[in-house]
């Protein structure tokens, strides 16, 4: 058969090329030499075919030629602009598309061509900031589970401002290591906040606790955040959330007690100004006059003072210098020493502060309860496969 016949069949009433005479045509083209006659033939044959009326014959002629970088530019560009179930095979593997033109045609695209694209083995950044900005959360959330997806940060935070309200895809988004912490939070808080009607909330928690539930489970994301969070990133961190005025002394206190000594500091550093290396510097050796004007400085309440005097003294005896966290029995010992002198009656301590520790102690508790209920069970599996 020769381009002639090809004309022949495409201006007559017989209908189109069989699929396996267009596979074969496909194949030659690709089998041919560079600049051959027999290739350049096979090039204008294959022309022919992109105006062929029967789907199953384009879309042969799309799965022999998308995967290769010597197909015909051509007749991969106007494949890429055909009907969805021909165009996301050549989306999804041509390396002939470059990066405007994917642009292009994701924004043209249909939610099929937006996943094909976001299922490419590499995306480039360029394409997958647009991606993050038009396409539909299917596509956004193929483009997350890509590991050949570039995917700069200010992409994922376009990304969380789009689909806050999408429970799966920022579900996604918190398993990326590369999502800044004040992004998660916000994600997070977007979660905690739904919690209020829960059904397990509804059923469990009783209607005058629910405020203190929630309450808790705000703070409690903040510190399971300033846990994970390195060093160099708390800084934001705590800039967020004074800026979002969730920096409070209950907030504080309940770190001291969950051993959460850098955010501390951070906090202290920020709501007082002063660079933290030096607030360090201060918690380890100053007297309590100066400590207090550091907290008074930092706007605490004068009544929450000497609950942060107390946990800083017995920080200072278990000769941690604020640099890092302490493990969960440390936390736990010393909540519970802070507990035991606030209750001195000596101290004269606000009752709401002792009521803060008390709960606070509660959590710790648990926490290293189920901390160590965790390493049992690891133990005993590893014990069970020896």
């Amino acid at each position: 058969m020769t381009v002639h016949d090809i004309l022949h069949l495409t201006d007559t009433e017989q209908g189109g090329l069989d699929i396996e005479a267009a596979r074969t045509y496909a194949e030659r083209y690709l089998a041919a030499e560079e600049g051959s006659l027999e290739r350049k033939t096979m090039a204008a044959a294959l022309t022919v075919l992109l105006d062929d009326p029967s789907r199953p014959v384009r879309k042969t002629v799309a799965k022999v030629l998308a995967a290769s970088a010597h197909a015909p530019g051509h007749v991969i560009r106007f494949l890429a602009q055909d009907v969805d179930e021909i165009a996301v095979l050549v989306l999804k593997s041509s390396p002939l598309l470059n990066e405007t033109e994917l642009v292009d045609l994701l924004a043209e695209g249909s939610p099929a061509v937006q996943c094909a694209i976001a299922e490419r083995e590499l995306v480039p950044a360029g394409v997958s900031a647009a991606m993050c900005e038009v396409a539909d959360e299917a596509a956004c959330m193929a483009l997350l589970k890509n590991p050949g997806a570039t995917v700069l940060k200010s992409s994922l935070v376009r990304l969380a401002e789009r689909f806050e309200q999408h429970p799966d895809l920022c579900d996604q988004l918190l398993k990326l290591g590369d999502l800044p912490i004040p992004v998660r939070y916000e994600l997070l808080m977007g979660l905690a906040q739904n919690l209020e009607n829960h059904p397990v909330v509804l059923e469990r928690v009783p209607e005058h606790q629910r405020d203190v539930f929630l309450s808790d489970a705000i703070d409690k994301v903040v510190l399971r955040l300033a846990l994970e969070a390195k060093d160099d990133d708390l800084p934001e961190f705590v800039e967020h959330l004074r800026a979002c005025g969730r920096l409070n002394t209950r907030l504080l206190l309940r770190a001291v007690c969950c051993g959460r000594l850098r955010f501390f500091a951070a906090a202290l550093a920020n709501l007082g100004n002063m660079p933290l290396p030096r607030l360090c510097k201060v918690l380890l050796t100053v007297r309590r006059a100066a400590l207090q004007a550091v907290l008074r400085k930092a706007g605490l309440p004068i009544r929450s003072h000497q609950a942060f005097l107390l946990a800083i003294d017995i920080t200072r005896k278990a000769e941690a210098d604020f640099s890092y966290d302490l493990a969960l029995e440390e936390a736990r010992s010393l909540t519970e020493a802070l507990l035991s002198e606030m209750q001195d009656g000596a101290f004269g301590a606000d009752e709401d502060i002792n009521a803060f520790l008390r709960r606070f102690a509660i959590d710790v508790a648990r926490l290293e309860a189920r901390s160590v209920l965790k390493k049992s069970a690891g133990d005993l599996r590893s014990v069970n496969a020896a």
